[in-house]
């Protein structure tokens, strides 16, 4: 499937969606070297959430992975938590 991008229109901005855009990393969960692909966006964010919490990417993922259900991926996991950290952002702004 060739890469196909998506536009949903908001009363703000157009939001971009690519299909097949998938960045792998290289992370460490407690110690241990392993690597994770998630999209670029979800990455940003992920990079912008550890700032905020003074802490690095691999604390985060350790933390999220620590706390996830032993049936769900690591990588479902990381996005979960951070719709949940964004959503609680969002109801403190309003």
């Amino acid at each position: 499937m060739s890469d196909i991008i998506k536009a949903t229109e908001t009363s703000e901005a157009s939001i971009f969606v690519s299909i097949n855009e998938l960045k792998k990393m290289n992370i460490i969960i407690n110690g241990k070297r392993t690597s994770i692909t998630l999209e670029p966006q979800i990455w940003n964010i992920l990079q912008e959430v550890s700032a905020e919490q003074n802490c690095d990417v691999h604390e985060l993922c350790s933390f999220i992975h620590d706390r996830k259900n032993p049936e769900s991926s690591l990588t479902s996991a990381i996005r979960v938590f951070l719709i949940s950290y964004l959503n609680i952002q969002l109801k403190k702004r309003i």
